[in-house]
């Protein structure tokens, strides 16, 4: 057992959770928590609810309630004679303390107290205001409307009003900051007796003593809207609680004594020396994305562990008065400037900024830049502004015009050097651009004040309240990960290499930060996980192992690191969390997608596989190009035995892990934001992390829709975002609904949801409730302190790093929630007795899990298949075989094809066949088509007559009214290669209707670079359903006729020009390029004014013919041979002729198209795949591409690629190179049989030499592409 501290057990008819909560917000209780403060046991009225305006007056053509907020608007159109008030109807107001956030634009406003209704009509008051203004002076200042009065005092003045009516100034208050009306602002008044104190972002604006004959003591609260030229004002967090007594004189004497807060500056940013050398300051941020804008650049291709060379010289023409520079690599840099060392940064996310006036000289100067790529895309980046002392200036930036190569030459950093013969660089997209923004910058520019992170600019729920803790200096780094001890201390991390620190927090003034990585720690940093449990901070370190750290003398420091066996490598999609788990035995780790796992003792997920019946399309930018399953995992670590069992799968990249107060695992997945607009695009969304699921990651075009019976459906989806922390809101001091609530954090939309679950069957759906946001608020982690209050970080990337504190202050019940529901209790606990299985040989197991194979609950389905397939298939194949019940034969299929062996496929397929598929539900329907899918792709491809049986059991559900149904029909028949479905397929193209679109405006608004991508979608959005359908359609090379042909491409061209996320594009283009090599070149041409394509398949160029000596090649002499030397581009296109190759394939439109089209091999093998199907052509044959016999009715036959027609007719291209098609008619075929021998000849480059197989082999690896590397080197 993992004991920490006591922990107030939850019932729920037996106590489900054992641990203690200090160790983690994420874990799911909490110690009862201290005797509270005068502070905490402060409540305030709520009295704007968020959603209405109930309890409040006004002209209703003024006030509504607009984005949680109430919003007071004139327009020239619609103007007010004279000044107007909402006002609140709960009586008046005496001695009190109010709160709001207020905005407002076109004109002043302010907040009536203390007020008389003069005009019932207009809704005018007259009384003390609280002035908001956009002239300084008058900001936060006291006016009293219709007193005759005026200006009682103005901002920054302390006023005694004598009862003669006379002001007299005795002192001065708050300081200068500039305030802006148009930001959010937090406005709080005091007011206690004839003392009144007004305060604006914690700065103190008025403080009023009146003695004034008519000086009011209660009166009207209302909100100004003002006459003259149109405004706009908003007001949210309305609270108000009234005072007496010593609370009265407590408050004034806080509120009296309260400093004013530290100016913060806008270049607090940064975790590494070369960014601390300088602020961020200079020139402000907008000096990067002023013209000239940099671009980011690279070689035509990137590949993992991939190193190049750039240089650039330039010119300065005088003396340097000052120079900076701004530069950063996705993912390493070493940077120089005329041969001196400028920098390094192996972290992308945080770039080199700094003052490099010495390294520059009067002159020829060279900037040079050493680039490394660990996977996936790469590209660098440089901007560098020098002012001269003769007042002039220049700017150098990265572009086209910079030198690169591929190879480190002697002399490179010379200016001298020439780089003539190097290669120029691929300049993409311009800095701020996605995916990488502006590095070190956050996504917005944030607060004009210079304050960013000020907390007035974080909205909550009516009834919280935000402060600012601490604000994170740059020697501490850019905090990303928290635990809290029983003590209530925060441990933090930085991201990068600035350590860990121990934060402990106090009543009244900063917190106490102390560094805990020294000495034996020095070098711990960079967690992504931590938790405390077992008198120690388990530590999670990104692309490092779990430790667990101790204090060895008890002098209350950690001074002892013991490893944990684990995966190294995968950055920010590497290693992450690390919580307690729900029996408080073990440990739950969790990974990203690029995170290896470590030894795996026992799992229990019984198998994993890509699964995906159709051909994938790797992200068109080249993300996780390469990746396979298993994805993001979580797995259980034994503290003991230090052994891991594995868990669940098929995520993204979930940051974090929690669990809810019934013990059940959540996280909060990533999404692909490059996938926008694709039908594969998956939001960020909240899955059930259950025992044994995979959720169905799978790189590029691979994503697995959640009604796949192979996986699970999310909680909910939330939409666009990157999602970090993720606690449980047990032993939070909230409104009862928040305890029970799991809050997720978005870092690039700046927002942490509140996540309401909902029992369900066996698992839970979810309401996702914005619960605090801000822009920028770059949220990273969050802890439950032991006050009850929500702590979080701001930061990660190398940006500005703070943190918070969320308190409930309002009036509504925060008793611990009770609720539960038996029906969903009992199937939670029917669901973990199946889990009990999971991973275990047990004799029981299959009687106790097969009825539940049927449960129209998924996850209780899931948990018994899961348990049926932890046993030996001998045990239960033959129960799955004769199973007749419809839910669970679909179910037992699934199990069976995900266990089972070649031998089991063609009795499922009988088995499965016997099922009337035209009388399922929608999700037994979609079972039926996945287990056919699996059966396919797990255990053995269809014969032609199990194809026909299928097709004439499931062509007659084409078209259906259900969308799902007929994407999963569409992908088996292309599979099947039915001859029918492009003509049905078109059909629903063709009679699509305009595409629904998630309601993702407000979420974009809070970052406006990120947010840029989604409303461009959102205004001019994709048929994403359609263009499914178009995707799984370019590997069809049956039924189609011309027509058809037209108005797919057609469809394309108008697909096209919609909007998505930066892969968008190219993955259309990829479709349509695909599709056309399944067009015959007839079609081709015919097509070109369609596709645009200039389509000649005849060479134009002299074929020279082989010349020899010839040998027998085998695989590693054929390697050997192509990395002789650099290929010659013009003699392998010629050897692709007259090897033969272009009789059967087109590349680069030349050739060809009976076998498939080798245009696109660089994106899709790499060179020992290819050489491997040239020696050995028939050891795996595509199902499109395999030759095949077809028996006439004369009893003659014929042998080659058989592609079908409409109606049965074939068409077939025999194996003899040069020969004609045959044309076959339908009436005429009696049996086509699958050939098992490749229609490739063998020996095909026996008769070459060595300097031909290179060059051969050079073009095929090229594409046909002349501008290839290959060709550069």
């Amino acid at each position: 057992m993992l004991k920490m501290r006591p922990a107030p057990a939850i019932f729920v008819g037996l106590c489900l959770l054992l641990f203690a909560g200090g160790a983690h917000a994420d874990d799911a209780t909490t110690k009862a928590n201290p005797p509270e403060t005068d502070q905490t046991a402060r409540q305030f009225e709520i009295l704007f609810d968020g959603k209405t305006l109930d309890g409040w007056k006004g002209l209703d053509e003024f006030w509504s309630v607009v984005n949680g907020a109430i919003q007071g608007q004139t327009t020239a159109d619609r103007p007010t004679n004279g000044n107007t008030f909402l006002i609140w109807q709960g009586g008046d107001v005496g001695d009190f303390e109010f709160r709001c956030k207020v905005r407002f634009e076109g004109n002043n406003s302010g907040v009536q107290y203390r007020s008389k209704l003069v005009d019932a009509d207009t809704f005018a008051l007259a009384g003390y205001q609280a002035d908001l203004h956009p002239k300084q002076e008058y900001f936060g200042m006291m006016y009293g409307e219709r007193t005759g009065r005026g200006i009682i005092a103005t901002r920054g003045q302390r006023v005694i009003v004598g009862t003669d009516g006379k002001s007299k100034v005795i002192g001065k208050v708050g300081n200068d900051t500039e305030l802006i009306g148009e930001e959010w602002n937090d406005l709080r008044i005091v007011a206690v007796g004839n003392r009144m104190i007004h305060q604006v972002n914690g700065i103190t604006t008025l403080d009023l003593t009146d003695h004034h004959k008519d000086a009011t003591t209660s009166g009207k609260l209302g909100l100004q809207l003002h006459a003259g030229p149109p405004m706009k004002v908003e007001f949210r967090g309305l609270l108000m609680r009234p005072l007496s007594g010593r609370d009265a004189e407590s408050t004034l004497s806080e509120v009296l004594h309260q400093p004013a807060p530290a100016t913060v500056s806008a270049g607090t940013s940064g975790s590494n020396t070369d960014q601390a050398e300088a602020p961020n300051t200079y020139k402000g941020s907008e000096w990067l994305l002023a013209n000239p804008n940099p671009t980011w650049i690279w070689a035509n291709e990137s590949k993992p562990k991939q190193k190049v060379w750039l240089r650039h010289t330039f010119d300065v023409a005088g003396d340097v008065d000052a120079a900076w520079l701004y530069s950063t690599c996705d993912n390493s840099l070493k940077l120089s400037i005329n041969g001196k060392p400028v920098g390094s940064s192996n972290e992308w996310a945080k770039p080199l900024q700094k003052n490099v006036t010495k390294y520059l000289q009067t002159g020829r100067n060279v900037v040079t830049a050493e680039c490394g790529n660990q996977e996936g895309i790469a590209a660098f980046v440089f901007k560098m502004s020098i002012e001269l002392k003769n007042g002039k200036q220049a700017t150098i930036v990265s572009n086209g015009d910079w030198r690169l190569s591929e190879k480190q030459i002697a002399d490179w950093q010379n200016a001298s050097f020439d780089d003539s013969n190097w290669q120029s660089a691929i300049a993409s997209k311009e800095l701020g651009a996605d995916p990488w923004n502006v590095p070190g910058r956050g996504g917005n520019a944030g607060s004009r004040s210079g304050d960013p992170l000020h907390a007035k600019n974080v909205m909550v729920p009516p009834g919280f309240e935000i402060d600012r803790v601490y604000s994170i200096p740059n020697d501490q780094g850019s905090w990303v990960s928290m635990a809290i001890d029983p003590q209530g201390r925060i441990y933090a991390s930085d991201q990068g290499g600035q350590g860990l620190y121990r934060v402990t927090l106090k009543t009244t003034g900063p917190p106490i930060v102390e560094k805990v990585s020294t000495g034996a720690l020095s070098d711990f940093s960079g967690a992504q996980g931590l938790v405390w449990a077992q008198d120690s901070l388990w530590f999670h370190r990104s692309g490092g192992n779990l430790y667990r750290l101790t204090d060895s003398d008890g002098d209350d420091r950690l001074d002892t690191a013991e490893s944990y066996p684990g995966g190294t490598g995968g950055g920010e999609h590497g290693n992450h969390a690390v919580i307690v788990t729900e029996d408080g035995n073990a440990l739950y780790l969790d990974g990203g997608n690029h995170a290896p796992m470590g030894d795996i003792a026992a799992s229990r997920v019984p198998t994993w596989y890509e699964g995906l019946l159709l051909p994938r399309m790797w992200d068109s930018n080249g993300h996780a190009r390469g990746l396979l399953a298993p994805g993001g995992w979580v797995t259980r670590v034994d503290p003991e035995s230090k052994t891991q069992t594995l868990h669940s799968i098929g995520y993204r990249n979930q940051y974090d892990i929690t669990l809810n107060r019934f013990g059940d695992l959540f996280t909060y997945d990533a999404d692909m934001e490059w996938d926008m607009g694709t039908p594969w695009y998956r939001p960020t969304r909240i899955c059930n992390v259950v025992s044994g699921s995979d959720f169905g990651w799978r790189s590029g075009s691979g994503k697995w829709p959640a009604y796949y019976e192979d996986s699970l459906p999310p909680v909910v989806d939330i939409g666009p975002g990157s999602p970090t922390g993720m606690i449980s809101g047990a032993g939070t001091r909230f409104p009862t609904r928040y305890q029970d609530a799991l809050f997720g954090l978005d870092w690039t939309f700046g927002t942490i949801y509140a996540i309401h679950l909902t029992p369900e069957g066996a698992s839970y759906r979810g309401e996702a409730e914005p619960f605090a946001y801000g822009t920028p608020l770059p949220v990273t982690d969050a802890v439950v302190g032991l006050d009850g209050a929500l702590y979080f970080a701001v930061g990660g990337r190398g940006t500005e790093s703070a943190l918070f504190r969320i308190r409930y202050v309002g009036n509504e019940s925060t008793e611990a929630p009770t609720h539960v529901n038996p029906e969903n209790v009992a199937a939670r606990e029917l669901r973990r007795s199946l889990e009990s299985f999971h991973g275990v040989k047990a004799p029981t197991a299959i009687d106790q899990a097969w009825p539940h194979l049927a449960s129209p609950d998924r996850f209780i389905r899931h948990a018994a298949r899961i348990a049926v397939e932890s046993q030996d298939v001998a045990d239960w194949a033959d129960r799955a075989l004769s199973e007749t019940q419809p839910q669970r034969a679909i179910t037992s299929a699934v199990a069976l094809a995900r266990r089972g062996d070649a031998s089991h496929a063609a009795p499922l397929i009988e088995n499965l066949l016997r099922l009337r598929a035209e009388e399922l539900s929608e999700g037994e329907l979609l079972g039926l088509l996945r287990a056919y899918a699996l059966i396919f792709m797990q255990l053995e491809k269809p014969s032609e007559t199990q194809t026909q049986h299928v097709l004439a059991q499931l062509d007659p559900l084409m078209p259906s009214t259900l969308p799902n149904v007929n994407i999963e029909l569409i992908r088996l028949f292309t599979f099947l290669q039915s001859p029918t479905v492009a003509r049905n397929a078109i059909d629903l193209i063709r009679n699509r209707t305009a595409p629904e679109m998630p309601d993702w405006g407000t979420l974009a608004s809070r970052n406006s670079s990120y947010g840029s991508a989604v409303n461009r979608m959102l205004e001019n959005p994709p048929p994403s359903q359609e263009i499914m359908i178009a995707f799984m359609l370019r590997t069809l090379r049956n039924g189609w006729s011309l027509d058809l042909r037209r108005e797919y491409f057609q469809f394309l061209n108008e697909a096209a020009k919609t909007s998505g996320g930066s892969s968008f594009p190219g993955y259309l283009t990829r479709i349509r390029d695909e599709a056309l090599t399944g067009c015959s070149n007839e079609e081709r041409t015919a097509l070109n004014e369609i596709t645009g394509e200039n389509f000649d398949p005849a060479p134009d160029f002299e074929i020279a013919p082989i010349e020899g000596p010839g040998r027998k090649w085998d695989i590693a002499s054929v390697l050997a041979a192509a990395s002789q030397g650099k290929p010659d581009f013009e003699r392998g296109r010629s050897l692709y002729f007259s090897g033969k190759c272009a009789s059967c394939h087109r590349i680069a439109g030349l050739g060809g198209n009976i076998g498939p089209d080798l245009t696109s091999i660089p994106s899709k093998f790499d060179q020992k795949y290819v050489v491997e199907a040239i020696i050995d052509p028939s050891k795996v044959i595509s199902d499109q591409y395999g030759s095949s016999t077809v028996l006439l009715a004369d009893g003659s036959l014929l042998t080659g690629l058989v592609i079908k027609r409409d109606q049965g007719n074939l068409t077939v291209y025999p194996n003899l190179a040069d020969a004609e098609p045959i044309e076959v008619d339908a009436d005429d075929v009696e049996e086509v049989v699958p050939s098992s021998v490749s229609q490739m000849p063998l020996e095909l480059l026996d008769g070459m030499n060595d300097g031909e197989v290179r060059d051969l082999l050079g073009y095929l690896m090229s594409g046909g592409n002349p501008s290839d590397r290959r060709y550069r080197k």
